[in-house]
């Protein structure tokens, strides 16, 4: 798997292209959002049965209104998690927990729902790289995403004319990695969506070089870039 999809729980099931790896639903805000979610892993499973399915969860839910989320999405069976803004390791425990009471309400295995955690996308993650070894066997990767951490940061998230990035946002390269390897599970990169053209192409390209095992993207565009670099 190289490549994931980001698409949106209203996006028609039936229409999406299985040219990704693996697909990203990001639910909204409300429980409706939730329930749309769900419908369409429900839908996309009858179109295509074989491309793995997430589901997007910002780890700033508190706990009631998490359970209820899962309570919701867990039945629809999702291939995997992947928890935003993950500050350090306590984060993932407590996902754990609910993610193993949700399994258990839906009739699902304890611990059959991996999690996919981004620890990249925020200064805290980042400077606790090491607390996330050990804290779930569910952990299949840990992630960056470069504009989420520079809009947090006020800085640039791309790389300039000269192909140099922010000292923040390099940093956070091989921070994330050096998560996983402490971890021992891979790392995933997220695209700028405004990458195009030779930066695209040069982004996927050092992606690979530096030991990101896979890109989430949020535009199908950058599909081929991908391919072209990992195949």
């Amino acid at each position: 798997m190289s490549s994931l999809l980001v698409v949106r729980a209203t996006d028609d099931a039936g229409q999406l292209a299985p040219s990704a790896d693996a697909l990203v639903t990001i639910p909204g805000g409300s429980i409706a959002d939730w329930q749309a979610a769900a419908l369409f892993m429900t839908h996309r499973r009858d179109v295509d049965g074989e491309t793995p399915l997430l589901a997007l969860v910002d780890s700033s839910l508190d706990n009631d209104a998490l359970d209820e989320r899962l309570e919701i999405l867990i039945p629809a069976r999702p291939d995997g998690i992947v928890l935003s803004g993950v500050a350090d390791g306590t984060e993932l425990q407590r996902l754990d927990v609910a993610l193993a009471v949700a399994e258990a309400m839906a009739g699902r295995e304890p611990g059959e729902t991996p999690l996919i955690a981004m620890i990249g996308d925020n200064a805290s993650g980042l400077l606790s790289f090491a607390s996330f070894a050990g804290r779930t066997p569910r952990l299949r990767a840990v992630g960056r995403a470069a504009t989420a951490l520079a809009a947090e940061l006020q800085v640039p998230g791309s790389p300039d004319q000269q192909g140099d990035e922010s000292a923040p946002v390099a940093l956070s390269r091989g921070l994330t990695l050096l998560g996983a390897a402490k971890a021992r599970v891979a790392a995933l990169d997220w695209l700028d969506p405004s990458l195009a053209g030779e930066d695209l192409e040069r982004a996927c390209a050092a992606a690979r070089r530096d030991g990101f095992t896979a890109l989430i993207t949020e535009t199908s565009d950058h599909l081929p870039a991908i391919a072209a670099a990992y195949g």
